[in-house]
């Protein structure tokens, strides 16, 4: 009897600790206090045009966020990535760029809320090389984006969350400063070892050229509580600017870890 009673008792533990593990894939996820999150990524895209002269532009960047917790609901973001000139758009393959910023999560029982700002910036000198022939970027001076998003969800249980989220990105230094907004409605489940998202997003922005849907995709599996290796994606669906896209997509894979 006695040992029946421990190993319930036992396997009563292990359940609880599985069932309270921390989802580190949740869109609402921060680190509690002194906790570290790292998330590194690698993508690529590519967008092929055919208005009477076939293009296809690529891109290829790695991407390193450290989430770093102050308070329990509080944490300070830092971003360093590097985009790859496989278009031959660049001056070279170390084109760097940077970001800093904080989230901040409240919920109201089970509705989830986020806000986040962030500060982005790069050198167009490195980018573009000094004489900056054939961009619009002053390079004088470092490129500085101010970007801001909001999220809200709702813990429906069983692990399973629909949220939606609305960012916006404004460039500080330039006399135009052309915003760029992105408006996301999906859901995030998580289920024994494995994890995914799915959703919609709709870009746009100043110009017309700006506007385009896309369906966006992504898949976790946890190697540990605190390990999970995934991929990602999205595919581009129309847009009214757009009218002479082929196709478009991204993809990538991703690692995360809590430390």
């Amino acid at each position: 009897m006695k040992f029946r009673t421990m190993l319930l008792a036992s396997a009563a533990v292990m359940f609880t600790s599985s069932a309270f593990a921390a989802d580190i894939t949740n869109p609402f996820f921060l680190p509690t206090t002194g906790k570290v999150l790292s998330d590194t990524s690698v993508e690529m895209s590519r967008l092929k045009i055919d208005d009477g002269f076939e293009d296809v532009e690529k891109s290829l960047k790695a991407t390193e966020q450290v989430t770093v917790g102050l308070m329990d609901n509080l944490a300070v973001v830092g971003t360093i990535g590097n985009e790859f000139d496989v278009n031959e758009d660049y001056n070279n393959d170390h084109n760097f760029y940077y970001g800093l910023g904080v989230k901040y999560n409240h919920n109201f029982g089970r509705v989830l809320t986020q806000v986040g700002f962030s500060y982005n910036t790069f050198d167009p000198r490195s980018w573009y090389g000094k004489s900056g022939e054939g961009h619009e970027y002053n390079t004088n001076r470092w490129e500085k984006i101010l970007s801001g998003e909001v999220k809200l969800g709702y813990d429906m249980g069983c692990d399973f969350t629909p949220y939606t989220s609305f960012t916006m990105n404004g460039n500080i230094d330039q006399a135009d400063r052309d915003q760029e907004y992105s408006w996301f409605l999906g859901a995030h489940k998580a289920w024994m070892k494995m994890s995914a998202d799915a959703g919609f997003r709709y870009d746009f922005g100043s110009s017309e050229y700006d506007e385009a849907w896309y369906v966006e995709l992504a898949a976790n599996y946890f190697v540990s509580d605190n390990v999970t290796v995934g991929a990602f994606g999205d595919y581009y669906l129309g847009g009214e600017g757009h009218k002479d896209v082929d196709y478009g997509y991204t993809f990538g894979l991703n690692a995360k870890v809590l430390f």
